[in-house]
């Protein structure tokens, strides 16, 4: 996200954050802030709502549930960079039934937000807007009327509002009954191909395939060590990363980091997600900030060659070894200090001090170092 061209932005999160047109909605947490993506995005993804375990949790669209991990996979396997999208939703607000859980926005809370949509598809302007299950196809007919539904219309590209207006199903468990995974891998493959021939000139930035998982960095660290905190885990991988800009020119992964309050956050480090690809590790809560992940005990195998995917070369090897070394036995808030005296934390210090902004969520770049 381009810093200095997100004043109107903020203006626009601040007015939906002070938003009290929906009764049952009116005390939720308002989901839009930088964690959305680039303003600069030639692709915006529009879903249904903030999910009660998802956003309404994490402040991070379409992270931190179920849904939000089907997407994340499915960018990831398209090859497409959340880091150069955008993310939101036709409701802004978890919708909650009487019992708490999630529900389905009603018409007038769709319409009453319908502004806010208006407004950033203004504001970010893309070529392409793809829409995550019927409610946020809807939801754009609110905006300029059209006569595409979702069974007959998923997966095609339709002129729209000057647009490219492309259906998809929900990344949702529910909605996996009537659009398998295996289908909606496809469909976002159908999206990254338009992508590619729409974008020629900006193709290697929008749309490609990560050298390196994410997991294997995770997987590597704890063949050196067996226990990490979570903090620990998101402070050391950021450190990697920056170390590969320094000296590979380049990161390792196309993993989306953002900035909170405690310093650098990555999506792709979600517990869950870890836990799930790394069945090896079991974790434990230490305190109501911090949690302890570490290798069971038991564990009658290990991961150092199990998968192809997960094998690292040389060279990136001594590179973690490097920070291991360095930062490795380092408290957490000696891995804080560290962290945000790197030049990406600075820069983006440095641009709240002087504009007397709160840019929490912002995503992290790694450029022009």
């Amino acid at each position: 996200m381009e810093l200095f061209n997100a004043n109107e932005f903020d203006i626009l999160g601040e007015k939906v954050r002070n938003c009290d047109l929906c009764p049952r909605m009116c005390y939720s947490q308002k989901i839009l802030n930088r964690s959305s993506g680039s303003l600069n995005a030639e692709i915006m993804f529009i879903g249904e709502a903030p999910g009660r375990l998802g956003a309404d949790n994490s402040g991070i669209p379409f992270h931190g549930d179920k849904a939000g991990h089907n997407f994340e996979e499915l960018l990831k396997f398209a090859g497409i960079h959340r880091s150069n999208i955008f993310v939101t939703n036709a409701v802004l607000c978890n919708p909650r039934d009487e019992k708490g859980n999630n529900s389905t926005p009603t018409k007038a809370e769709i319409d009453n937000c319908s502004f806010y949509l208006r407004e950033q598809i203004k504001l970010i302007n893309p070529k392409i807007i793809v829409t995550l299950g019927s409610v946020a196809l809807e939801s754009t007919k609110y905006i300029l009327k059209h006569d595409l539904n979702l069974r007959d219309s998923v997966r095609t590209a339709n002129r729209w509002y000057e647009k490219i207006l492309i259906p998809f199903y929900h990344p949702g468990q529910r909605a996996m009954i009537h659009r398998s995974m295996a289908n909606q891998r496809s469909d976002y493959q159908f999206l990254a191909d338009i992508a590619k021939k729409l974008f020629k000139k900006n193709n290697n930035s929008f749309v490609s395939t990560p050298s390196i998982d994410v997991i294997s960095i995770i997987n590597y660290l704890y063949q050196k060590k067996s226990t990490y905190t979570y903090f620990a885990l998101h402070k050391l991988f950021y450190l990697i990363e920056y170390r590969s800009v320094i000296k590979f020119g380049a990161r390792l992964t196309n993993s989306y980091i953002i900035r909170q309050k405690d310093g650098p956050y990555c999506t792709d480090l979600h517990i869950l997600k870890i836990k799930k690809a790394l069945p090896y590790l079991e974790s434990k809560i230490l305190s109501n900030t911090n949690i302890q992940i570490y290798k069971a005990n038991n564990v009658l195998f290990e991961y150092e060659t199990f998968s192809e995917c997960l094998l690292l070369q040389d060279s990136v090897k001594h590179l973690i070894d490097e920070i291991l070394v360095e930062h490795g036995d380092k408290t957490n808030a000696a891995l804080k200090r560290t962290v945000y005296f790197s030049r990406p934390m600075r820069n983006i210090l440095s641009i709240e001090n002087e504009k007397k902004l709160n840019l929490y969520n912002t995503p992290i770049s790694f450029d022009n170092l």
